[in-house]
């Protein structure tokens, strides 16, 4: 039988040299083409991971600076509501442990202070970079004849021992950092400058403080950070490649920060100044600072991302510039990667990939000949019936064989065949199914690979029309249908949901046609290497968001600046919110302090007790109750007289939440009620006093009274009793 199997195709190609040849030409084009395409793609890759590389450290380096910069801004506005609201009184020095709080939560500053219109200073400092536990108060008054005093501060931000006072006055009204933010009437930056007592390149924000009443100034808030140690020793932490630098400069060419561990200040005493990156001791930054005044008339030119490179020693260098600029503040963060750093590691993968290239095209070959041998005559039968089934004729039987394994392998394919017939017709049924109903979803699918490559995609128009591919073909990346910056967001999350497993949700901002729009992205992983990605347009719910944002702040400014009282309270007596007015109608100092202190309104706020029940009887029966008086006590003890107008809150089953309204003292109108009162009660007698003087005086004067008179007389009354 085996005999017969051997010879029933004389004549024909050996199965063996038909698989062994093919696969053989194959791999060697293969390997030849990969090989071809790697050298010709070396320096395009050197580019691309020059290009990325040098992006996302600079884009490091701008959020370290945005977050730097916000920290004086942030405190100057604490400090500037704690100024206005008297939390810190500069010419009674109070308030100095708001400054030594914030010294203790931001490292990066070095001075928090404020000033007034009457000259006076309060402020907190910090006596070096080193050490940051080195804390002192300094002030300045007319009582201290405007001559700084300063006490040390311990570890709980109480004074301590004192530390000196200067010998010359001081006067911050004079102090340029002053002057600029009561000139611009805003938040401002000073220009870089050597602190006095440190000689460390410093830069101040500052904030004047205006009184609410009145909206006139009262004082100035600003806030100092050294900035050699913070940006500076960040520059040095960060992975520059193995010799790569980076710095900022000031548009001027003075360093602001380097990654070099050098000096920013050249002289002594009154004879330093700070460093030109054009005379840094480090020859990478001042040949880059040198090749920047070469190619740009003026730093002031350049006002977007530059990328360049030039060549220093024979060396390419690549060169990102990018502007950074915080109000007045306009600096450049400059990043120079020499291309040594990461060529060498590129060429050694090359040499890497051709040496296991040519082993595995050897090992191919070898294990081709190898099972060439074993897998020929046995499994043509099976090789013609596969090959009719894969044409779609699916009515195949294969005979069985003396080998066990081939025998196996027969008998599967004809359950398999038989199977398949019936699986057909239900896969096309639910292919069918299912691509309708992914087809009716309005979100954006997209299948992808972990390096961004799209193997399939789900609303192949809206990627057009939004995603900018105009054309989707599988082998589509990532790269060309999101700009820049989103498509490396897209990137990081897809890499990090194939490294945890887990799904990954983020939202992104599209510009399409001068229009924004938002979108939420949700990746999560389909297999070992792929990764489904789903788009949902949500501009409609970040503007209701917006929306209700604004409506909240709107509130809440209400809530906050009315002049009546407002109030939510339990139904049980405790106040929920109040605001400020109604703090103060009470006699309460803050929102804060009332809510501690009234925890039953019925017996700390009502003089008539009976008056409350009254009240809530109202909101039971009609769910509301408008201009309700009644008398209340105050904080100290007065009683004063208030109008309120209410209503129930309910839920949507209509259980009681809460109580809300409006509280007005009337106490003066109801002064004024009682005094008016008292005015016509005592027009009123004095009327019947006049009406009844002019009634005696008519019946004395009328006749018959005076012929009674006349009778009278004659009358003897003696004998009239007798």
């Amino acid at each position: 039988m085996i005999g017969k199997a051997v010879n029933v195709f004389p004549g024909k190609l050996r199965l063996r040299t038909t698989l062994v040849v093919p696969f053989v030409l194959q791999i060697m084009a293969a390997v030849g083409l990969i090989g071809w395409i790697a050298y010709r793609s070396g320096q395009q890759s050197v580019n691309q991971v020059a290009n990325q590389l040098r992006t996302e450290l600079t884009n490091r380096i701008i959020e370290r600076l945005e977050t730097d910069v916000n920290i004086p801004k942030a405190v100057n506005r604490l400090n500037a509501t704690a100024f206005a609201r008297g939390d810190i009184d500069v010419s009674n020095p109070r308030g100095d442990h708001h400054f030594w709080q914030q010294l203790q939560i931001y490292t990066t500053l070095s001075f928090a202070y404020c000033g007034d219109e009457q000259g006076g200073f309060l402020g907190v400092r910090r006596l070096s970079e080193q050490d940051a536990t080195q804390i002192v108060l300094q002030f300045s008054n007319a009582e201290t004849n405007f001559m700084r005093q300063g006490f040390a501060l311990d570890e709980r931000g109480q004074r301590t021992v004192s530390v000196g006072s200067f010998d010359r006055t001081f006067d911050p009204r004079v102090r340029p950092w002053y002057q600029s933010a009561k000139a611009t009437g805003g938040a401002i930056w000073s220009d870089i400058y050597l602190a006095f007592s440190t000689q460390f390149p410093t830069v101040t924000a500052s904030l004047p403080v205006y009184d609410p009443a009145n909206n006139a100034l009262i004082g100035v808030c600003g806030a100092d950070f050294f900035l050699p140690q913070e940006l500076s020793s960040f520059l040095r932490n960060l992975k520059i490649g193995k010799t790569g630098t980076a710095f900022i400069v000031e548009r001027s060419g003075r360093l602001v920060a380097t990654s070099s561990p050098e000096p920013m200040v050249t002289g002594e005493g009154e004879a330093s100044e700070r460093l030109l990156a054009t005379d840094s001791t480090n020859s990478i930054i001042r040949a880059t600072a040198e090749h920047l005044n070469r190619r740009f008339s003026s730093l002031d030119d350049i006002q977007s991302v530059q990328k360049l490179d030039f060549h220093l020693n024979r060396e390419r260098q690549y060169v990102q510039v990018v502007p950074f600029q915080d109000g007045n503040l306009d600096w450049l963060v400059v990043l120079t990667l020499p291309e040594s750093d990461f060529m060498a590691q590129i060429h050694a993968s090359r040499r890497n990939a051709l040496w296991l290239s040519l082993g595995a095209l050897a090992a191919a070959i070898a294990m081709g000949l190898f099972t060439s041998r074993w897998v020929t005559k046995p499994i043509k039968q099976i090789s013609q019936a596969s090959d009719k089934l894969a044409q779609g004729n699916l009515n195949q039987h294969v005979e069985a064989s003396p080998i066990t394994e081939i025998d196996t392998l027969a008998g599967s394919f004809n359950a398999m065949a038989q199977q398949l017939g019936e699986s057909f017709a239900a896969l096309r049924q639910s292919e069918a199914t299912n691509r309708a109903i992914v087809t009716a979803i309005p979100d954006l699918m997209i299948r992808a690979k972990g390096d961004g490559t799209y193997l399939d995609i789900v609303g192949g128009d809206r990627l057009r029309g939004v995603h900018g591919v105009k054309r989707f073909n599988p082998g589509n990346t990532v790269q060309e249908s999101l700009p820049p910056d989103l498509a490396e967001l897209r990137m990081h999350y897809i890499q990090k949901a194939l490294a945890t497993g887990e799904l990954q949700v983020y939202e992104q901002r599209l510009t399409i046609h001068d229009q924004a729009q938002d979108e939420e992205v949700r990746i999560l992983v389909l297999g070992d290497d792929e990764a489904l990605i789903m788009v949902r347009d949500i501009t409609d719910r970040k503007q209701a968001e917006e929306a209700l944002r604004i409506a909240e702040e709107n509130y809440r400014s209400i809530f906050e600046n009315a002049l009546e009282g407002i109030f939510q309270s339990t139904p049980d007596g405790r106040f929920i919110n109040v605001n400020p007015a109604l703090a103060r109608i009470y006699g309460y100092d803050s929102p804060e302090e009332m809510l501690e202190s009234i925890t039953d309104i019925g017996t700390q706020l009502y003089v008539d007790p009976e008056k409350r029940d009254e009240f809530r009887a109202l909101l039971a029966a009609q769910d509301k109750a408008i201009d309700f008086e009644y008398r209340c006590y105050c904080k100290d003890g007065r009683i004063i007289w208030t109008q309120i107008d209410a209503r129930v809150v309910r839920d949507n089953r209509g259980h009681v939440l809460y109580y809300e309204g409006i509280v007005q003292d009337i106490t003066e109108r109801k002064k004024r009620e009682d005094e008016l009162r008292r005015q016509l009660e005592e027009l009123r007698i004095e009327i019947d006093q006049n009406k009844r003087e002019k009634e005696v005086a008519t019946l004395t004067k009328s006749a018959y009274f005076q012929e009674v008179q006349q009778e009278m007389a004659k009358m003897n009354l003696d004998e009239f009793w007798s």
